[in-house]
């Protein structure tokens, strides 16, 4: 386990003990109250004190032994700590993957930059994409477990904990793979809208070319896996989005689900624009009519009725090297806003060129951007499937298309208890470990 918090604060004890009188005004407890916070701002003066008297190497090893999360609030717990943290944070980085190594399916698509490049940014973005696809295949192993494998007493659930945990670990890789193709679609599509000024839907030739460019980067292998598991991620994201088809018109209406499906373009947007990280949040919210809201509120909100607590923010597109846009609000100032602008512009000299910046993969797009870019997604019928069967038997990974196993087929080879060729290159010499985590 990991070191998850700095030991700064001591609770203080009264050494007289507990006193036998009742009657403790309430100027005696506040003051008491004011002595603990004294001494606690006493601890965490001294213990700052004597971690800026160490060696940089030695402050540079206690931080990076934290968690990421940690290292991040770390960073705003002071102007000094935030100084220090962006000054090191190249040999923060580097001693932090020495410390905790990433999975082999990671690097393979983000490759580990030059030790000299390393920073914070890099191991943040990962780590977000890795939260990501293990946070979706937790959920898609529970609906393919109730759904799929029927398993929906107790005692059938808690038998089947053993099959659904190599599911769910079988399913991170091969998301995250997913993570990455609609990541870099994403950036494809607004190069060929913005820079090339295309606003017809992509189809044919010119989608397969985009996502042939995507999936010429994963191996045979990676690539047939990624192809059977996908008819899954998106009958589980319809699955979310519609009411139980199970139900008559009338017992959806007494049971309060008067909203029906979201049409194809909306669910394709949700993938090509929001990527695999909408997914996960709109599989979170909890009750179908909640869940619909949320999907209506966000794609109002990217189309036609932006939502007005967005703060201004400047975006920058790595891919594209242009400047999308600073305008993700309405034009008039609320207080909100011009409160978070006060903020900004006070930190502005503590985030300097920090890597952090450049925000975490898949963030918001600016609002001008996104009629072009909507009106240029491809069909979602043809996302992935015909690119993919055309690679593979292109490559000669299958000899025809009934080759691919089916979903029935797919679901076995995911909860078989033997290590295959495909754990270990995935997860290497972890691979038994991994698999046999609960």
């Amino acid at each position: 386990m990991r070191l998850r918090a700095l030991p700064f604060l001591t609770t203080t004890q009264h050494k007289g003990g507990v006193s036998d009188d009742s009657n403790i005004n309430e100027h005696s407890i506040r003051g008491s109250q004011f002595e603990g916070e004294d001494d606690n701002n006493t601890a965490v003066h001294n213990f700052e004190l004597g971690f800026f008297a160490l060696p940089g190497d030695l402050q540079v090893q206690i931080i990076a032994s934290l968690d990421i999360p940690d290292i991040l609030s770390l960073r705003t717990t002071s102007r000094e700590w935030h100084n220090l943290i962006s000054v090191n944070e190249r040999p923060i980085a580097r001693a932090f993957l020495e410390q905790d190594a990433i999975p082999q399916f990671a690097t393979s698509l983000y490759s580990l930059p030059p030790p000299t490049e390393i920073n914070l940014h890099y191991i943040c973005s990962l780590r977000h994409r890795l939260l990501v696809s293990a946070s979706l295949s937790a959920m898609m192993a529970e609906w393919i477990t109730k759904d799929m494998f029927l398993r929906k007493t107790e005692a059938q659930w808690l038998k089947f904990l053993p099959e659904q945990a190599r599911l769910r670990n079988r399913l991170v890789p091969l998301l995250f793979t997913a993570f990455h193709f609609f990541e870099i679609l994403r950036n494809l599509c607004m190069e060929q809208t913005l820079e090339r000024g295309q606003t017809l839907p992509l189809k044919g030739r010119m989608l397969q070319a985009i996502e042939s460019k995507i999936m010429n980067t994963y191996n045979d292998e990676t690539l047939l896996e990624v192809h059977q598991i996908f008819p899954l991620l998106i009958s589980f994201l319809c699955s979310k989005l519609r009411p139980p088809s199970y139900l008559s018109r009338l017992e959806r209406s007494l049971l309060g689900y008067h909203m029906v499906a979201p049409p194809d373009h909306v669910i394709a947007a949700i993938l090509c624009v929001g990527g695999l990280r909408e997914v996960t949040k709109f599989s979170k919210v909890q009750g179908y009519e909640r869940r619909r809201t949320a999907v209506d509120i966000w794609y109002n909100s990217i189309s036609s009725q932006p939502i007005k607590e967005y703060p201004r923010q400047e975006i920058t597109d790595s891919k594209c090297n242009t400047n999308l846009g600073t305008n993700y609000g309405s034009s008039q100032s609320t207080k909100s806003e011009r409160v978070y602008s006060k903020k900004l512009k006070s930190n502005q000299s503590l985030l300097n060129n920090a890597s952090l910046a450049a925000g975490p993969p898949m963030a918001f797009l600016p609002l001008e951007c996104m009629p072009r870019l909507l009106q240029g997604l491809p069909v979602l019928q043809q996302i992935w499937v015909s690119t993919a069967e055309s690679l593979l038997l292109e490559r000669g990974v299958v000899e025809r298309k009934g080759d691919i196993k089916k979903n029935a087929q797919v679901l076995r080879s995911l909860v078989d208890g033997s290590v295959t060729n495909a754990d270990i290159r995935f997860w290497g010499d972890s691979a038994d470990d991994v698999l046999q985590e609960k």
